[in-house]
């Protein structure tokens, strides 16, 4: 070991890889351990980047490698149990969780009070907060280039939580996360729909009350023309930019037009998982180091949750919800069990139902591995033939 800290990733899937990319690019940093309840999964990440230590357990990881660092790479609901049980090791003094921090706002509490109590630096993995087109952005909002932000338009699709988490948390980066004020939603679910076991939303609307005059308008799923989790619209009063991760346009009176701003942008710049997440862990160091807060500190990544949570709340009350939320628990759960959204066309399905590693053929998917196909592809394939059994 080279590294000044130690680092373990926690589950083995998908996600993962971008993490493992990231912290590959860090010299002050050693990936020493890899948890995963299913062996198959521990040993892909022991055999393709030459882990020395594997574990069933974050228990077993945490007293036996003794981590400085730990990766929460799991699925949605499994975030705030595995932080709130990483942050109370001694060896651990930081937690990268993924995005979504959390579904609900009592979870979200407990992730960032847990690691306050235990004196953790929690970071959540919203890692496009480092693409050139953001940083460009949030200096020539800083310089006055667009005049007094008005209005933020945001178009996803895939639900709130996958795409929405990181656009809501991009805008909010490059206005100088402003807090919420307000926020009025509408949600509709006839399917029976989940990402990652969590329910979620057919489509959804938002507006998003911050400062007179700053608004965030939201839509998701329900026009999906040229949408994207890194791209957005701000309108101010002198100007407009229209933002990607590796792209920007501004528009104001004088670039005569849409005129494309010049990002400088570097080899590796177009890699939004390892690059950025190299940047990402590198402030994490630096943090660790005595320097700055984290740019994507858990209480700040919170109220990305809160946005969400709220337009949810909204469309259970039919009312305008004002911050700070009261509900802790998950609010369009919360509306299935009330019965205020009705399923009208029966049969469950998960929108990443095909990363579930549970109840695949291993030897199968080995084989796949061997002829080249990624992580993401052999899966799909194998539960593509599954389904057809």
């Amino acid at each position: 070991m080279t590294g000044r800290y130690k680092a373990a990733i926690v589950g083995c899937g998908g996600i993962a890889q971008a993490h493992m990319d990231g912290y590959s690019m860090v010299d002050s940093v050693d990936v020493v351990a890899c948890v995963d309840p299913i062996p198959e999964a521990r040993q892909m990440y022991v055999d393709d980047w030459g882990i020395p230590q594997s574990y069933a357990t974050l228990e077993e990881c945490a007293y036996d490698a003794e981590p400085d660092i730990v990766s929460v790479c799991t699925w949605h609901l499994l975030h705030d149990p595995l932080t709130v049980e990483a942050a109370g090791y001694p060896s651990i003094k930081a937690i990268i969780c993924e995005k979504p921090m959390a579904i609900g706002m009592g979870r979200a509490n407990r992730m960032v009070e847990a690691c306050d109590a235990n004196d953790v630096k929690l970071v959540i993995s919203h890692q496009r907060r480092f693409t050139p087109g953001w940083n460009k952005a949030k200096e020539l909002v800083e310089a006055g280039a667009i005049g007094i932000p008005l209005r933020v338009d945001i178009r996803v699709k895939e639900g709130l939580a996958n795409w929405a988490t990181h656009s809501i948390d991009g805008a909010k980066f490059i206005l100088g996360d402003p807090k919420p004020r307000w926020v009025m939603g509408a949600v509709t679910r006839t399917t029976d729909k989940y990402e990652r076991n969590t329910p979620i939303e057919d489509a959804c609307i938002g507006l998003v009350m911050f400062d007179d005059p700053l608004q965030f308008f939201i839509q998701s799923d329900l026009w999906d023309n040229d949408c994207d989790a890194g791209k957005f619209f701000i309108r101010g009063t002198e100007g407009m930019l229209h933002v990607r991760e590796t792209i920007l346009k501004l528009f104001n009176a004088e670039t005569n037009g849409w005129q494309d701003v010049d990002l400088n942008l570097q080899e590796g710049d177009q890699a939004i998982g390892g690059n950025m997440n190299a940047k990402q862990v590198e402030e994490l160091v630096r943090w660790l180091d005595g320097g700055s807060e984290h740019r994507n500190a858990g209480h700040i990544a919170r109220d990305t949750v809160e946005i969400m949570m709220a337009m949810y709340e909204s469309a259970r009350q039919n009312k305008v919800i004002y911050m700070p939320m009261e509900e802790q628990e998950y609010p369009l759960e919360l509306m299935i069990e009330e019965g205020k959204v009705v399923v009208e066309e029966p049969g469950r399905y998960d929108i990443r139902g095909f990363l579930d590693r549970s109840n695949i053929d291993e030897a199968r998917y080995a084989q796949l591995k061997e002829d080249g196909v990624s992580h993401h592809q052999a899966m799909r394939i194998l539960h593509d033939e599954m389904a057809r059994r």
